[in-house]
Parts: structure tokens; C-alpha cells; sequence
């Protein structure tokens, strides 16, 4: 083989990737404050939504077993809201819970998932059954603080054919009680 049958390719390979790549990065850096400002207002969204009594938040911190965590504390003392993340079937599935000044859980929503769609992502829903689905989890903390699915002895109605999913959103749910306890304890 001489230089000119591998040489010419190759630069020309050469070219086009250094290319793309400088493309991607000045993509990358056009977009970044703005996909960044998206997920701040979706997540404000997704805040208010699982503690509607509230009129604002502050962000603060609390430490369950070793471990940071970044919670939102009410302007106006209606409650927190609280994140976890635990492995599901296709991913970490993370959910947002709030819980108000009484000890009482007033939503749960997922914000990442990564789960399958018609099953798993059922939790994830805006219709009538997400909603019902996660509904499993308002009112006052059950005791023992822990919940779980029919399956494993609890009371959370599992999504058919969605155990796996339905026990990560249980342990989010069951983290994010651990963080309450440890801000109003």
C-alpha cells in the first residue's frame, strides 16, 4: 500500500471528525444556559406541583446516614419537598415528594425515568392512572416509615407487570421520609 491510497482517506476522516467536533461543542455552548434554565423552571414546576399550599422555597440541607442531601424548605412553613433516586429496571428513577407542616405527604411526582414505556413509565403518567398510581402515597406517613409494595407485604398497589419500577418509587418515597425525619426531628 503507498502513502496516497491511506494518506487521502485518512485526512479526509481527519477533517470531517475535528469538524463535527467543533460543531458539537459550539452547540453544546450555545445551548447549555438554556436547556439549564429549562430544567430550573421544570423543576420549580414539579416543587409547587407536590406542595401547592406553598408560595416559595428555600433551598437547604440535611445529612441521613452520612449522606448530603438538598431539600426545599416552604416560604410560608406549608412544608418541604424532597428528592431521592433508587435503581429501576431501566434506570435511576427519581422522585420529588412533598410533605406539609403536618407530617403529610401531598405528592409524589417522578422527574427522571428512564423506565419502559407502558409499564414502568406508568408512574411517570399525567393521566388518570399515573395519577391514581402515585396518589397511593398521600396523607399522613404510615408507620415505620418504610413502604412497599403488595408484593413484599405493604400497601402500595404495584403497576402490573412493573415490580421493579414500583419498588424504586417505595424507596424513593421511604428516602425522602428518612430526610423528613431528619429536618423536623
Amino acid at each position: 500500500m503507498n502513502a496516497k491510497t491511506i494518506g487521502g482517506p485518512t485526512l479526509r476522516l481527519f477533517l470531517i471528525a475535528t469538524g463535527t467536533t467543533i460543531l458539537l461543542v459550539l452547540t453544546n455552548n450555545q445551548t447549555e444556559d438554556a436547556i439549564a434554565e429549562q430544567k430550573e423552571q421544570s423543576d420549580i414546576a414539579s416543587r409547587q406541583e407536590v406542595l401547592p399550599e406553598a408560595d416559595g422555597f428555600d433551598e437547604e440541607t440535611v445529612t441521613v446516614d452520612g449522606t448530603d442531601y438538598t431539600y426545599y424548605k416552604a416560604t410560608n412553613d406549608a412544608g418541604y419537598v424532597f428528592s431521592a433516586s433508587n435503581k429501576g429496571y431501566g434506570g435511576q428513577v427519581v422522585c420529588m415528594v412533598g410533605i406539609d407542616s403536618n407530617g403529610e405527604i401531598t405528592g409524589v411526582k417522578l422527574t427522571e425515568q428512564s423506565e419502559t414505556a407502558g409499564l414502568g413509565a406508568k408512574w411517570a403518567g399525567t393521566d388518570d392512572y399515573g395519577v391514581s398510581q402515585r396518589a397511593q402515597f398521600n396523607g399522613a406517613i404510615i408507620d415505620g416509615d418504610t413502604y412497599t409494595v403488595t408484593k413484599d407485604g405493604g400497601t402500595i398497589q404495584a403497576v402490573s407487570g412493573a415490580t421493579i419500577t414500583s419498588r424504586a418509587v417505595c424507596a424513593d418515597v421511604t428516602d425522602c421520609v428518612a430526610q423528613y425525619r431528619a429536618v423536623t426531628q
